[in-house]
């Protein structure tokens, strides 16, 4: 098997699934259902060997998936196999469900409770106290999802941060300007610089810290630290539990704000407006949740949102009329380009939202989501017992003519309201943030950070892409091989 390709089924299941489930109800099976449907053993898929299982499937020269990504599995699976078919026969891991309908991830949401739990990897265990949200399970997640969704997950709340990200935004474009080459693209290691935008918005929001990635020649020790540790966080597992840098400084920036709270008169407690770390320090009076809720962050939205970002300026660069619009759209809205943007143009751009939907539609950075079968369910007329590790691949369903007219063009008019031809009418047929309790934590954050820079950089600059078609790996996380020279 390829390393790349068994790194990735390892992780999936070890990180999904399930330790308990709860107890089932009539809204889990319907028994009469149930003994109608065919059994789990007739789902197709390929029959593993005695002893290697389908591990060879995946040996370079002799196996049909040697040399694949994770996503091109999903799909020659589903052009082989049909709708709902599994991998079984992996040495040493569960088998893997793999379902390619709305209507499945609508079932298996209805089956989950808000103490489902996960499997998860040491880097997100860690320690008790110290844990984060990914590594906590069953009474001990509810409670600490609890506590900080007020903070996370409540829309009104992400106006009080655009000050903030929009400041990092607006340095960010003056970066591009300095950086840009005599012919005018962006220099070969523009990605990185975006994952530079995204630590250094992240931190600001997180740690209440800013960290100097792309404001000096020389950045600080602890933005270079924190940039090594959290750079390829989903490809590099091993070194995040071996190297405890990261916790230490992120304990730094926590203990400065507690001091800054304790030194507050009660009365500009409520009255100041407080950063991302000061109303989790606040909401759940645990310096230890609050450090866990900024590694998450720091660890699952740096990677994660900038390779968003990459995406929209590939997509808008290769698609030069839905760029002119957006920037119609961005010169009525905020006719003077150097003031901040304000929560009430924010708020106006909606054909800005419908590029980075449409974006994240068509070229969506994970490969699939992964949730349990919490009780006995019927998907696709088969017996799926509980327990069961469940993929719900993004680019199959996200490219779902059934769900998606025009599904392989780059179009943003399907999310505006007035427009019911192109949009999708299943609730699950777009879930990029996935599903249910165990939805990403830091949407709301992420969309802000997105929205904002997609502002900035269109109403600054015209971006074209003069290359061939981009090359993309696909294995935890999309990430751009070929270099993002775009020319402005």
């Amino acid at each position: 098997m390829t390393s790349s390709i068994r790194q990735t089924l390892c992780r999936v299941p070890v990180r999904f699934r399930s330790a308990t489930a709860g107890p089932a109800t009539t809204l889990d099976i319907d028994v009469d259902h149930w003994d109608r449907s065919k059994s789990y053993a007739e789902i197709p898929g390929p029959k593993p060997l005695p002893i290697v299982g389908n591990s060879w499937r995946f040996i370079p020269g002799i196996g049909e998936y040697a040399n694949i990504q994770l996503h091109e599995l999903f799909k020659a699976m589903k052009e082989k196999y049909g709708p709902i078919c599994k991998l079984a026969g992996m040495p040493g891991r569960p088998d893997m469900l793999i379902v390619y309908d709305a209507n499945s991830a609508q079932k298996l949401r209805a089956l989950q409770n808000r103490r489902d739990q996960i499997g998860v990897t040491l880097t997100l265990s860690v320690t008790p106290k110290r844990r984060s949200e990914g590594g906590r399970q069953g009474k001990e997640w509810q409670e600490f999802r609890s506590s900080v969704n007020q903070v996370m997950m409540q829309p009104r709340n992400m106006f009080h941060y655009i000050g903030p990200v929009d400041q990092v935004s607006q340095e960010f474009i003056e970066r591009m300007k300095s950086i840009r080459l005599a012919n005018g693209q962006m220099p070969p290691n523009f990605s990185t610089e975006l994952g530079c935008w995204t630590m250094e918005s992240v931190c600001f929001l997180a740690l209440d810290t800013r960290i100097g990635l792309f404001n000096n020649s020389t950045p600080p020790a602890d933005a270079t630290t924190m940039f090594n540790a959290v750079k390829g966080v989903f490809d590099g597992m091993y070194d995040l539990d071996i190297k405890p840098s990261l916790w230490k400084i992120a304990y730094k920036y926590v203990n400065k704000a507690m001091e800054r709270l304790k030194n507050m008169p009660k009365e500009d407690l409520h009255e100041q407006q407080r950063s991302v770390l000061e109303n989790l320090l606040l909401q759940t009076d645990d310096p230890n949740k609050a450090v866990a809720m900024s590694m998450d962050m720091l660890m699952a939205g740096v990677d994660t949102t900038a390779a968003v970002m990459s995406t929209i300026l590939y997509q808008l660069a290769n698609n030069p009329k839905k760029q002119e619009r957006l920037q119609q759209e961005l010169d009525e809205v905020i006719p003077d380009k150097s003031k901040p943007i304000s929560k009430e143009q924010l708020e106006k751009l909606k054909y800005l939202r419908a590029c980075i939907k449409e974006t994240m539609r068509v070229m969506p950075i994970i490969a699939a989501n992964f949730r349990d079968t919490g009780n006995d369910v019927v998907l696709g007329g088969y017996q799926v017992p509980k327990g069961t590790v469940t993929a719900m691949p993004t680019n199959e369903l996200f490219m779902d003519e059934e769900y998606f007219p025009r599904a392989k063009e780059f179009l943003p008019e399907r999310w505006l309201s007035d427009n019911k031809e192109l949009k999708t009418n299943h609730p699950f047929a777009y879930v990029p943030f996935g599903f249910g309790p165990r939805m990403c934590v830091g949407k709301r954050f992420a969309s802000l950070e997105l929205e904002l820079l997609t502002a900035k950089i269109f109403r600054n600059f015209s971006l074209e892409w003069h290359h061939p078609p981009a090359k993309t790996e696909f294995y935890i996380v999309l990430k751009f091989i070929t270099p993002l020279q775009f020319t402005n």
